[in-house]
């Protein structure tokens, strides 16, 4: 059936008017969000909204039972989002505050926040942007760029040392000495380790609009998971594979003291820009299972403390249980030294209070489940004295 010369015009100018309506509605949609919801300046640690589902291998993870759910919020930290007039704490570390393969309800960090609760009658949140790999280096930025952007937190409390400890071992004699933190090595990192609304050569991915309906997506369904661990943590085997098939085990340690004074000027710079923010600072140790007796099967349940890209190559040297002990010893001990020599911190070392075995750990320092309580225990006992 074909059109009077009339009626085609009137449907090509009903089209043209339901076209132009529709990027009319389009672009004030975008002209509001960019008004009212714009985030092109906000850093963020974690994706927001990210959601994601793991199924640790109990053979692999000794005191880790059943699925674990992984979620970020829409503030772009690990807990519930901050609200009301409740006291905050912000967590940061590694892998260690991270907690990848436990359940949100049971890491630390969230058990803290139940113990806190039991100690006071004032309602405390607790949140966590602890991230696999991050150095105290990172932590700096973290406090200067992402904590400002949410409300009122009232403390960060920081479990450091050990990243530090592996980075200085894992680069040898390839470690570069006395290090500045100059401007143009921040922005460096800045633009490396944050997750940023940067402008993309793709114009449709600079509109508010997507990244409104990516957050949506990423709310309603877990995302692939980008980092390097598997859903059943099945790498972990590869990577104790590869420490028993190391090149040799080195009981001496090299020179620490340099690698100790850069970590201790970070210490400084953390201690600065918290000072700057009025938020009071918390250091806590790093624990670890390394001993000098270590049996048989706690043994093979190590895979750090390599030299070079030990985590992708074999044969690789690797530092003895008690070399590596030694090392955290005495990146603990100048924590408990800086923090005694300022004011205005806490420190809480959970190194001393936790057994080396596998109660608290199912490597060489992560925590299983009975070992995250035993940490938020030991921090709660030790806040409830001195932070309000």
């Amino acid at each position: 059936m074909k059109l009077s010369p009339v009626n085609g015009r009137k449907a090509i100018q009903k089209a043209a008017l339901i076209l132009v309506s529709v990027l009319l509605s389009f672009l004030i949609a975008e002209c509001l969000l960019r008004l009212f919801v714009n985030e092109s300046d906000k850093y963020y640690v974690w994706q927001p909204n990210l959601q994601h589902t793991f199924y640790p291998d109990t053979t692999l993870f000794c005191g880790v039972y059943g699925s674990s759910h992984f979620s970020i919020n829409a503030s772009g930290f690990r807990g519930a989002d901050f609200e009301g007039e409740a006291i905050r704490y912000l967590c940061m570390g590694g892998s260690t505050t991270e907690c990848l393969y436990l359940d949100d309800m049971e890491t630390w960090p969230h058990l803290l926040g139940d113990s806190l609760n039991e100690y006071h009658s004032n309602e405390y949140q607790i949140g966590s942007i602890g991230k696999s790999g991050c150095t105290t280096d990172e932590h700096y930025l973290q406090l200067k760029y992402y904590v400002p952007q949410l409300p009122k937190v009232s403390s960060v409390i920081l479990m450091v040392g050990l990243n530090d400890m592996l980075k200085r071992l894992s680069r040898d004699t390839l470690y570069n000495e006395n290090v500045q933190f100059t401007p143009q090595m921040e922005d460096s990192m800045v633009r490396a380790i944050f997750l940023t609304h940067a402008v993309s050569k793709i114009w449709w991915r600079n509109l508010e609009l997507f990244r409104l309906v990516q957050s949506l997506l990423h709310r309603a369904r877990p995302v692939t998971w980008e980092q390097v661990q598997d859903d059943r943590g099945a790498i972990m085997a590869n990577w104790r594979a590869n420490r028993k098939k190391a090149s040799k085990y080195i009981g001496n340690l090299p020179d620490m003291n340099s690698a100790l004074d850069d970590w201790e000027q970070m210490l400084n710079l953390i201690y600065a820009e918290a000072e700057r923010q009025k938020i009071k600072l918390c250091f806590v140790t790093q624990a670890s299972l390394y001993n000098a007796s270590l049996t048989d099967y706690e043994n093979g349940l190590l895979w750090m403390g390599g030299v070079g890209d030990y985590q992708h190559q074999t044969h690789q040297p690797y530092y003895s249980p008690a070399a590596l002990d030694t090392a955290l010893q005495l990146y603990n001990k100048r924590l408990l030294a800086f923090c005694n020599s300022k004011s205005n911190i806490t420190c809480i070392d959970i190194a001393s209070l936790l057994p080396k075995d596998t109660s608290v750990f199912y490597d060489d320092c992560h925590f299983n489940e009975s070992g995250a309580r035993k940490v938020a225990g030991a921090i709660a006992r030790s806040l409830s004295h001195t932070l309000q």
